[in-house]
């Protein structure tokens, strides 16, 4: 026990010293209007050392003026920096993070505004930022200048906005003074809307009906754009060919039989073609064709093309086609094909394509394809690909996806993929073969083969490396790391070897621990291993926490199993914000095989100074201790 006092008075001891050193060491310096880095790397020089730091958080190619003698590392960086950031040690280097009052930095953007056309300047322009909704004017000169807070951002994005004037946007990076200048360019000339006088002769130019059809056909279409009538039926060899000659085109029919391939008006009832059938308006009921249909309105019915369908409005009923179904608006029923789907509006029912689906407007009910779904406005249902699912709207149901899936938005459902899930927002269970991302809360499960990572955790996150922002759940994984949670490096002692270093990390309900440790001395041991804990407040300053730990031990051979699980507690006194000290009772259940002879080099005797207890079987089991110093 003595030994042990002496070890962590001197690890104390040793820490104090060491952390005073850099911070300590005297500097001179003389700098006029030199970068920042050039002068940081004088001062390194003198003492010896070397800064470390993230450049978005300093402008290292900044000017400065600086003119000491004799004067502390320190207070040179308080000067420099001008008390906004921290700085702590760490080996021989000097760490230089944003400090409290970094987070409120303001800075001042300026410039001017001109016509990208004339070059002259513009007066009364809006300047702006929307996140901050801060706004100035231009003056007649064209000047602006705009006070900015940082707010823990590496950019701002400013618009510039003027009547007659085309907006422009600004990327403006944040925590320096500077000046940007914008050139904008005037609004395009208001046109007057074209009128469609041709409304349903669309089809003659889309590609097949340019190839299908002649010139003559069109014009024909063309001149009798305005008279339709109807008939019982219609039979064609080819467009023109017909019962009704050239005239077909402007006819709807109930029954038509096209041998090669037809030209109608529309259809209300049953239309079959060898080869193709286009219709200029509405069809309804059945159409079937060899190769491909096109339909210029309204489609009710069931639609079958042995390769395309194309209905160029809206669709109330299925859709098959052996390659591709295309769709201007939206649908209600089912489009079906071998390889890709279109939809241009809002889908209730089905999308089923061998390779891609892609839906324009909002969906209620699923698509299920064998490469990819995309889905450009909400989903109120199912994605399921072979591959990959993007939602670009709000998803409320599931995205099940053999590689990965996307939600732009909100997803309130189970993202399910075999190697990443990405989610803007929302809620529910994303399960992962490698990766799980939600940029927002996380109620539900996360669950990955290596990692998870959440804004705001409240429920749980199973998976090899975890990250969360903050933390209000529990993780489960090798190494679960909480940016706004518990962080701390232990190193202590027991009954078992001399040396240990274990870190925590995660959050206030659930921690993980890695660790390892040596025995020292003529007899060697090593150990290392992973376990979970939890702490119990008891007051400001103090606090119990109980830790299960899984841990192998290693006796000079990797043949023989040495196992060991042991149930800690220890009452942990926080001195200051970067260190603590602990201690307290554990038991200890140890597994061994003992396939080979015992290196003489290595510990035979496990623990080496106690009596355990014996369970049968090679397990043993006995009561021990753990004291040690925390830091952080």
């Amino acid at each position: 026990m003595k030994r042990l006092f002496v070890l962590v008075a001197f690890l104390l001891g040793g820490y104090t010293s060491y952390a005073q050193n850099l911070l300590n060491k005297t500097v001179s310096l003389t700098a006029d209007r030199k970068p920042l880095a050039a002068v940081l790397d004088n001062m390194a020089m003198q003492g010896d050392f070397s800064f470390s730091y993230v450049k978005e958080f300093i402008h290292d190619d900044s000017l400065v003026t600086i003119n000491v003698s004799n004067r502390s590392v320190k207070q040179v960086l308080d000067i420099l920096f001008q008390g906004n950031f921290q700085f702590r040690e760490i080996g021989n280097q000097i760490i230089i993070q944003p400090g409290t009052s970094s987070k409120e930095k303001w800075y001042v953007v300026s410039g001017y505004i001109k016509d990208a056309v004339t070059g002259q300047p513009i007066a009364n322009a809006s300047v702006y930022d929307g996140m901050l909704l801060i706004s100035t004017l231009t003056n007649e000169q064209g000047y602006f200048k705009l006070r900015l807070r940082e707010k823990e951002r590496t950019a701002a994005l400013l618009t510039v906005s003027k009547e007659l004037y085309r907006d422009t946007v600004m990327l403006v990076p944040a925590g320096r003074d500077q000046e940007m200048n914008a050139s904008i360019k005037p609004a395009a000339p208001i046109q007057l809307t074209v009128v469609d006088v041709n409304q349903h002769t669309h089809v003659e130019q889309t590609f097949f009906g340019r190839f299908f059809l002649s010139s003559r056909q069109r014009m024909q279409s063309l001149n009798l754009s305005d008279f339709f009538t109807r008939q019982p039926y219609q039979y064609s060899l080819v467009p023109a060919i017909g019962t009704h000659g050239r005239i077909g085109s402007q006819v709807v029919n109930k029954f038509s039989m096209n041998l090669i391939g037809g030209y109608t008006a529309g259809l209300s009832g049953v239309e079959i073609a060898g080869v193709f059938n286009i219709d200029q308006k509405d069809v309804k009921w059945v159409q079937l064709a060899g190769i491909f249909n096109i339909v210029g309105g309204h489609f009710t019915g069931v639609q079958v093309g042995g390769i395309h369908n194309h209905i160029m409005d809206s669709l109330k009923g299925v859709q098959i086609g052996g390659i591709s179904n295309i769709l201007k608006y939206g649908f209600h029923g089912a489009q079906i094909s071998g390889t890709y789907n279109q939809a241009g509006g809002d889908g209730q029912g089905v999308q089923i394509g061998g390779i891609l689906n892609n839906a324009g407007g909002s969906l209620k009910g699923a698509q299920v394809a064998g490469f990819l779904n995309l889905g450009r406005d909400s989903i109120d249902g199912a994605q399921i690909a072979g591959a990959v699912n993007v939602g670009w709207g709000d998803i409320k149901g599931a995205q099940i996806a053999g590689a990965v899936n996307m939600g732009r938005k909100q997803v309130d459902g189970a993202q399910i993929a075999g190697v990443i899930n990405y989610r803007t927002g929302g809620d529910g269970t994303q399960v992962a073969g490698a990766v799980n991302v939600s940029l927002d809360t996380t109620s539900g499960v996360q669950l990955s083969g290596l990692i998870n990572y959440t804004k705001v955790l409240k429920g749980v996150q199973i998976g090899f490396v975890n990250y969360a922002d903050s933390s209000d759940g529990f993780s489960f994984g090798v190494f679960n790391f909480v940016r706004k949670g518990f962080h701390q490096v232990l190193v202590y002692n027991n009954e078992l070897t001399d040396v240990n270093i274990a870190y925590r990390s995660g959050s206030r309900k659930l921690y993980s621990l890695l660790l390892a440790g040596m025995k020292l001395g003529d007899k060697r041991a090593y150990t290392f291993g992973y376990g979970i804990g939890h702490p119990f407040t008891v007051s400001p300053r103090s606090e119990i926490t109980v830790e299960l730990t899984s841990q192998s031990l290693y006796l000079g051979s990797w043949n023989d199993t040495n196992s060991i699980i042991r149930l800690q507690t220890a009452w942990n006194r926080r001195l200051n914000k970067y260190l603590t000290l602990y201690g307290g009772p554990s038991f200890t259940i140890y597994y061994s095989d003992k396939l080979d002879e015992i290196d003489p080099a290595y510990e035979s005797r496990v623990p080496p100074h106690y009596s355990p207890f014996t369970l049968g079987g090679g397990v043993t089991a006995w009561f021990g201790w753990h004291i040690g110093v925390g830091f952080f």
